[in-house]
């Protein structure tokens, strides 16, 4: 009976919306807007489609046709068609869909709105490979959450993990999808491999890190890096360093979440938003059950993606390309070059190798020296000797892991020049160069192995994101709550809220990745508070590191001063890379000439 009533409230719906007569539709006539189209296509892409040649000469110009449309009918006051545009440089001709959007702007009359790159068929085999992967963080996750008894567990797994797992989760977290999607686009688009003269200089930071640094802070038994500030100097030094550790870490975890969303989004066509919020509550999730051991366990897994979608992309790319061609190419553009003609080059406005150097020295002990998310994983060790040799596990894997996207950006150099693609010089010319890995990934890779990739990019965001949400929880728990608590509490009330901030942070993350959508430059703005935020925390450390103790004064003299230079510099035409260089020189400088002043006062005072 309820299936014969269905049926005939069917028919008669239908018989019904067919006697309604159906609203004439306002079909677009593409005709009129062929020429707006080609010219802006053209004016996008013919610089990148036709690069200077090697005399620095333009190469010929770009020839645009809007060949035809896809039948097209408006849906309200919106519409979307795909345009075949055929592109002519003077080499070979190739024709593309584009997107192209309509806006109603009267009952007969439509304006073009948007013209942009039509999104990349991912395919359900790859989009089955990701969420296997982040299904597989979240078993994790569970798995190490039984492990757990209270804070030490939470914060440093009781201080009995192996130490070639850490060294490998120091890498990872060290590595990072801005890293990792932004070092292949830094080969791509530059015309060397200038940036990667850092990558040797690491061993130095490895010397320094567990000759003079990791030593003194196992035998402090600090959990928290800021603890040996108050220690050494005063409560007011841990705490600047530590508020200033919890703004570069949530500006931080915005950033990695929201750039590989935002690849993906650009690539696939899947919403940007729901990637930032599956991405970030499946980190949250898997952070918040199982602490620090979850964090570097995940980070283990994440490693064997990264590594494993680096050599399939190689391997890829030099059997497509042939080495015979690769090697051509690469040596006509000079891709392979370390360092600038005319090095070493003292212009104190340009981003050169010299200052490069001394950027990476600074920035370096003061990530692996001075940063909880990193310091943290030293005390998950059961000795100095095995945390020692975490750090040079994470370093030695870091350095051909990093020469390796290096080599993937010139090598999709090499096969974008061999098989030229429309949709390349399209993000170049918006300024997406970290987007041509994950675009090569899922427009070339065979089903499965795009995943795969994808997966990784994925793993080298939630690696960082995951280290900065365990380690703030750690700093607001050890450095605020505990430390000014009136009076002692169980250790389980301790682990209830080092949970629940966890989740805190986790949200604030993903709130602040979602903010970056309204940002038109979110990696200049990143700069600023990566600058603001790390700034003269490596030379408050320096001064902890001092045979004698510091006068509170001086130190704090010193920090305030770093700022006023980070003021004037940020001002000027001073390359960013000796930001942190004088920033951090100028407050141990000025600390160190404001006790000694301070010595001297007080000893014509007792005399």
């Amino acid at each position: 009976m309820r299936l014969a009533a269905a049926i005939t409230l069917a028919v008669a719906v239908s018989g019904a919306l067919a006697a309604t007569p159906a609203p004439t539709p306002v079909v677009i006539d593409p005709a009129p807007f062929k020429l707006a189209i080609e010219t802006h296509v053209r004016l996008k892409l013919e610089k990148e489609l036709c690069p200077p040649q090697r005399d620095g000469s333009l190469g010929p110009p770009m020839q645009v046709e809007v060949r035809d449309f896809e039948e097209l009918r408006p849906r309200g006051t919106m519409a979307v068609a795909q345009a075949r545009v055929a592109m002519r440089d003077g080499r070979a001709e190739r024709t593309q869909l584009w997107d192209v959007e309509f806006r109603l702007k009267d009952d007969r009359s439509w304006e073009v709105t948007k013209i942009s790159i039509p999104a990349t068929d991912f395919g359900a085999l790859n989009y089955a490979v990701v969420g296997i992967y982040l299904g597989g963080m979240l078993l994790i996750g569970w798995w190490t959450s039984r492990r757990i008894a209270g804070t030490r567990g939470f914060f440093i797994a009781e201080g009995k993990l192996n130490h070639i797992v850490v060294g490998i989760s120091l890498m990872t977290t060290y590595l990072s999808s801005f890293t990792m999607m932004g070092l292949s686009g830094s080969a791509f688009s530059n015309k060397d491999w200038t940036w990667a003269i850092q990558l040797p200089f690491l061993v130095v930071t490895a010397l320094v890190i567990t000759r003079f640094v990791l030593p003194r802070y196992r035998d402090a038994g600090v959990i928290s890096v800021y603890q040996y500030l108050e220690q050494r100097l005063h409560v007011s030094a841990r705490l600047l360093a530590s508020l200033s550790f919890i703004v570069f870490s949530v500006a931080r975890m915005g950033l990695v979440l929201y750039l590989p969303a935002l690849a993906f989004h650009i690539i696939t066509g899947a919403d940007l938003l729901t990637t930032i919020v599956v991405m970030g509550a499946v980190v949250t999730i898997y952070t918040v059950l199982g602490g620090i051991e979850a964090v570097i366990w995940t980070d283990l897994a994440q490693a064997l993606f990264i590594i494993a979608g680096a050599v399939v992309t190689v391997a890829y790319i030099l059997l497509e390309t042939g080495m015979a061609n690769f090697a051509s190419v690469t040596a006509t553009w000079g891709k392979f070059r370390l360092v600038e003609p005319g090095f070493p080059s003292t212009n104190l406005t340009q981003a050169v190798a010299l200052w490069l150097i001394l950027e990476t020295l600074f920035q370096t002990v003061r990530i692996y020296g001075t940063q909880q998310d990193m310091t943290q994983r030293y005390m998950t060790t059961p000795s100095t000797r095995k945390a020692n040799a975490s750090v040079w596990i994470a370093i030695l894997m870091y350095i051909p892991l990093g020469f390796a996207f290096y080599f993937i950006g010139s090598a999709l150099f090499a096969y974008y020049t061999l098989q030229p693609d429309p949709t390349v010089p399209a993000l170049v010319a918006n300024g997406r160069t970290d987007a041509i890995y994950p675009y090569f990934v899922a427009s070339k890779l065979p089903a499965g192995l795009a995943g795969l990739v994808i997966a990784a990019i994925f793993a080298a965001a939630m690696s960082s994101i995951d280290a900065c949400m365990n380690s703030s929880s750690t700093v607001c728990i050890e450095d605020f709550y505990r430390r000014f608590a009136r009076q002692e509490r169980p250790d389980a009330h301790y682990l209830k809220v080092a949970k629940g901030l966890t989740f805190a942070w986790g949200a604030l993350a993903t709130v602040m990745a979602i903010s970056f959508m309204t940002i038109t430059k979110a990696q200049d703005v990143w700069a600023k508070i990566m600058g603001i935020s790390t700034n003269g925390v490596l030379g408050l450390m320096a001064l902890a590191f001092l045979p004698w103790r510091v006068h509170r004064a001086a130190a704090v003299s010193g920090f305030i001063l770093s700022y006023v230079c980070l003021f004037f510099m940020m001002r000027s035409s001073l390359t960013f890379l000796l930001w942190p260089v004088i920033g951090n020189t100028a407050c141990f400088a000025v600390a160190l000439a404001a006790d000694g002043l301070l010595r001297l006062t007080a000893g014509r005072r007792a005399s």
